[in-house]
């Protein structure tokens, strides 16, 4: 009986394993997440307000036929009048709807404007930048404020510059001092929210107080960066102050501003409807902040932004920097 030939290990092929079946390893599964489904979109619900609205212009339109009619076989002279009136009125509410649009298109253009500069300024390439700071020159051009720094932006600015550091110079240089103008807008709007929902005995009233200064500092702060929102606009800014600082955290914002609020020397000898009035300018303070981040054209760098806690120094006068306990 013959033995079975012994193979050294030096002797495998390693393509055929010394006559033996080599099986591969297994090919390691890629789990590809599925992608997340966008919000269901509601198509029926602007298809009814449109229809509603259309609705009571058509039986508006009808009422004031019938009037002009009337009107006109009683005297020619009266019916003359009233639709004089009428279309003074109708040209009147033509040009507040063109103004709310193009408040609404103008805040839409920021935010698009936004996210262009977000994907420009990490860029280290050139020529991409031009059309954009060409837009955002076109944004600002007539503003006797900015003359000088886009001058001063065109002197500094060469082609050696890439894009992210052309959109870094441009908002040193150009959007710097509507920032720091931002900012004062921001801390007054808080200051007088606080002083005045601290003096309102009613809070209903506070309510009020806090919506109307609000809508006024939002209001201010896109004004300063260009873009000029009507009435539509504005509530359209607030809802998205509002989405802004929900997606940031706003119980974090809170419980914060509570404690700092607590151990402030300031707050510990006031009242309790003091400190319910500087409460309520922490959280204006906070939508301020989110409104100078969603009307400013170009996103702002690490740094630019002020924060919560410096704006709660400005308000609350308490140490910016955190205290350092003592040894014991």
């Amino acid at each position: 009986m013959t033995e079975p030939s012994r193979i050294a290990p030096f002797e495998l092929d390693p393509t055929t394993a010394g006559g033996l079946e080599v099986v591969p390893p297994p090919t390691p599964v890629t789990v590809v997440p599925e992608p997340a489904e966008p919000p269901p979109r509601r198509p029926w619900l602007r298809l009814f307000l449109g229809a509603g609205a259309a609705l009571l212009i058509a039986l508006l339109g009808l009422e004031a036929y019938d009037l002009l009619a009337g009107l006109f076989e009683r005297s020619p002279a009266l019916g003359g009048g009233f639709a004089l009136l009428l279309a003074l009125v109708a040209a009147g509410a033509l040009g507040a709807l063109g103004r709310e649009i193009a408040g609404l298109r103008r805040l839409d253009r920021a935010e698009q404007l936004r996210e262009v500069g977000e994907r420009l300024l990490p860029s280290e390439v050139h020529g991409q930048a031009d059309a954009y700071v060409a837009r955002l020159e076109q944004l600002y051009r007539g503003r006797a404020d900015l003359a000088e720094a886009i001058a001063r932006f065109h002197v500094q600015t060469s082609d050696a510059l890439n894009d992210g550091e052309r959109l870094r110079l441009f908002g040193r240089t150009v959007l710097a001092p509507l920032d720091r103008q931002g900012r004062r807008l921001v801390t007054l709007g808080a200051r007088d929210i606080g002083a005045l929902t601290a003096l309102s005995p009613l809070g209903i009233l506070d309510g009020l107080i806090v919506l109307w200064r609000t809508l006024s500092m939002l209001r201010a702060i896109a004004r300063l960066y260009g873009v000029r929102p009507g009435a539509a606009a504005s509530i359209r800014l607030l809802r998205r102050t509002l989405a802004h600082v929900l997606a940031a955290g706003v119980g974090e914002l809170l419980s914060d501003a509570a404690v700092e609020a607590a151990g402030a020397s300031l707050l510990s000898v006031l009242s309790a409807r003091a400190g319910q009035g500087a409460m309520h300018g922490l959280l204006a303070a906070r939508l301020g902040l989110a409104a100078l981040q969603i009307c400013r054209p170009l996103p702002f760098l690490e740094g630019e932004l002020p924060s919560m806690k410096q704006l709660r120094a400005e308000l609350l006068g308490t140490d910016p920097q955190p205290a350092k306990r003592r040894p014991r």
